[in-house]
Order: structure tokens, then C-alpha cells, then sequence
């Protein structure tokens, strides 16, 4: 589409290198725009995360988990039994946050200042972790499928985790081997 854009641009410009300047230069200053625009909302949104994990951290020490919100672990927790789930996903956070503890795994979402409760399972109806990969954002990053047996039935949660930067998060082998160290133990 930019290209095709250019073309036009340059097209419509004729043999005036001045206009075609103007054209070009008015275009590339447009996408710099959007671009700051999306990297902010995306810093933002980052942060928001990054606020909910420190003030989980610090009554889960140890035991706090950033993990991509990917579509997948979205419809795992939607499919869930009522009696399991809490608070619906906000859809202004990119992240959530797992928080292990003796009982239960917990899934959180929203913001430091109002952490949301959105799924609650009990680790003694957990019957087996495998490795699997999931969809997050636009790649594909290393999870872990987490299967509890509830009620007779097999309920499948897939967990990716992540690693928290000044701006961004990305897919980690650390918290990976934390995470499923803490989930087998």
C-alpha cells in the first residue's frame, strides 16, 4: 500500500521534483507519526502490565508470572466452568500475570492499582504440564498446555511466558524453566 501510495504520489507529481519532494516527504512524515502513536499506546499498555506484576511480585514472591495474553490462553479461560473464572479480560493490557501458591494458580489482569482476579485453578487437580507454542501478538512463542481435571472433566490452559524490558515484552527460556519448575513442584 505505501509503495502503491509513492507511486501515485510520484505519479500525480509529473516531472516537478519539487512537488514530488513535497509528495514523498509528506508521506514519510505520516508514517512516522502513526508509527510514534503505536509505539506509545504500546508502551502504555506495557507499563500497565509491568505496574500489575511488581505489586503481584511482591505478595507472590517468587511466584509471579508475566505471561502473553494470546488468544489462545484467552478462550482457554473463557471456556472455563463458572466456579473457576473471576473478572472478565480488560482489553486495554496486552499481559497478564500467573501468581502460583500452594493452592492455586492464578490468573490476574488489569492494572497495579486494580489487579482483577480472571481465573482461579486448584494445583491439586493438576494432571500434567507439556510444552506447546501459542500465537503472541505476531509470533509464535513457547508455552506450557497446564491440564486440571475438574469435575471429571480435562480443562486445558496454555501458558506462555514472558520477559518484562523497559519496552517491550518478549518470549523467555528463563521464566520458562521457572515457570514449569514452580508448576511441577
Amino acid at each position: 500500500m505505501v509503495g502503491l501510495t509513492t507511486y501515485r504520489f510520484l505519479q500525480a507529481a509529473g516531472d516537478d521534483p519539487v512537488k514530488a519532494l513535497a509528495f514523498f516527504g509528506s508521506l514519510i512524515a505520516a508514517l512516522c507519526v502513526v508509527g510514534m502513536i503505536v509505539a506509545r499506546q504500546y508502551r502504555r499498555l506495557a507499563r500497565t502490565t509491568q505496574g500489575l506484576l511488581g505489586v503481584l511480585e511482591g505478595r507472590y514472591p517468587g511466584q509471579a508470572f508475566a505471561v502473553f495474553k494470546t488468544i489462545g490462553l484467552q478462550s482457554d479461560i473463557d471456556t472455563l466452568p463458572i466456579s473457576l473464572k473471576g473478572a472478565a479480560w480488560n482489553k486495554r493490557t496486552l499481559y497478564a500475570v500467573l501468581t502460583l501458591d500452594s493452592e492455586s494458580m492464578t490468573f490476574w489482569d488489569g492494572s497495579a492499582t486494580k489487579p482483577v482476579m480472571t481465573a482461579r485453578l486448584d494445583r491439586s487437580e493438576l494432571q500434567s504440564i507439556d510444552p506447546a507454542d501459542d500465537a503472541a501478538l505476531v509470533f509464535n512463542a513457547r508455552a506450557l498446555t497446564v491440564a486440571v481435571l475438574h469435575d471429571a472433566v480435562t480443562l486445558r490452559v496454555t501458558v506462555a511466558p514472558a520477559q518484562t524490558c523497559d519496552w517491550i515484552f518478549f518470549p523467555t527460556r528463563d521464566s520458562f524453566a521457572l515457570l514449569e519448575t514452580a508448576l511441577t513442584t
